[in-house]
């Protein structure tokens, strides 16, 4: 199932608060949606997905749209980035999280490659929204995602939309 969910995405830039800076998104998925919302609001970012067809997909999109900002999409695996440590102002990972069969070392991974006092910021199905996506129930993956989120935070603000749960990191 295919569903644009753009008031998510402006309502997870407005939970973080960011306003500028470099941007990684983890997990661009096949539309790259959260890399080009921040890209066309003059973040320049780095979209990376595991799948090679996702970053074919994203880099002929990018192109179509003539960003007038950085927009780079890589293959890269979440759990091994070669990026240096604290590169990034802000980590996104926007639906995500929930594909990813190693979570906690892609969430290490993701406060690694964040600047001190950067922020880390995801966005993830919570019940009601894998209902909507047609995913399977779980309902310890967002407790999960969050007591992994506690071993690198400062501080965890909280969001929910309508079928998401949103965590914005201030990173320790």
């Amino acid at each position: 199932m295919s569903m644009d969910d753009l008031e998510g995405r402006k309502q997870l830039l407005k939970l973080s608060g960011l306003r500028r800076g470099r941007i990684l998104d983890v997990g661009l998925g096949d539309c790259g949606c959260m890399s080009f919302y921040l890209a066309k609001r003059g973040f320049d970012v780095i979209g990376i997905d595991s799948s090679s067809l996702a970053v074919h997909k994203s880099r002929e999109e990018a192109a179509g749209k003539k960003l007038k900002v950085w927009f780079q999409a890589r293959r890269i695996n979440a759990v091994k980035m070669p990026f240096k440590k604290e590169s990034f102002d802000g980590v996104f990972s926007y639906h995500s999280l929930h594909h990813m069969k190693n979570m906690p070392k892609a969430i290490h991974e993701m406060f690694r490659v964040c600047k001190k006092q950067g922020l880390v910021v995801i966005s993830d199905l919570h019940a009601g929204g894998r209902r909507e996506y047609e995913h399977a129930p779980d309902e310890n993956f967002l407790f999960e995602v969050e007591r992994q989120l506690k071993r690198y935070a400062k501080s965890i603000r909280k969001g929910k939309t309508e079928i998401n749960k949103m965590f914005v990191c201030e990173k320790k």
